[in-house]
């Protein structure tokens, strides 16, 4: 019981010495226009540099994500092939293909796939 109170005691005593660390360090950094904004080789920047980002390419990162989990979930049940019942295996990778197949066509229903607005 005492070992654990000084185990926490310890590491309470050297989250509040990083933390003052943290900020002893962040007062010395100032705000500095010219540091902050974007360089273009040595010439002031012609347009903003915060410029819309097209919602297409937010879209097709997120699909791409999706598709590759599910790519990651299918990999351990390929190796679990010969030690699980074919049965559930079957039930379990049919459910799965439905699924991925079911998401695609929503999104191809929804307009997620249409490059064009």
């Amino acid at each position: 019981m005492m070992l654990n109170l000084i185990a926490m005691l310890t590491m309470l005593i050297t989250m509040m010495m990083l933390f003052m660390v943290m900020i002893l360090i962040n007062m010395k950094m100032k705000f500095n226009y010219n540091k902050s904004a974007p360089f273009e080789c040595g010439f002031d920047p012609f347009n903003k540099s915060r410029i819309p980002f097209s919602l297409n390419f937010y879209l097709i990162a997120i699909i791409f994500l999706i598709f590759d989990i599910e790519i990651s979930i299918i990999l351990p049940m390929i190796m679990n092939f010969k030690i699980s019942n074919m049965l559930y295996f079957n039930l379990m990778f049919s459910m799965f293909f439905m699924f991925m197949i079911i998401t695609i066509f929503y999104e191809w229903k929804f307009g997620s796939l249409n490059w064009k607005i």
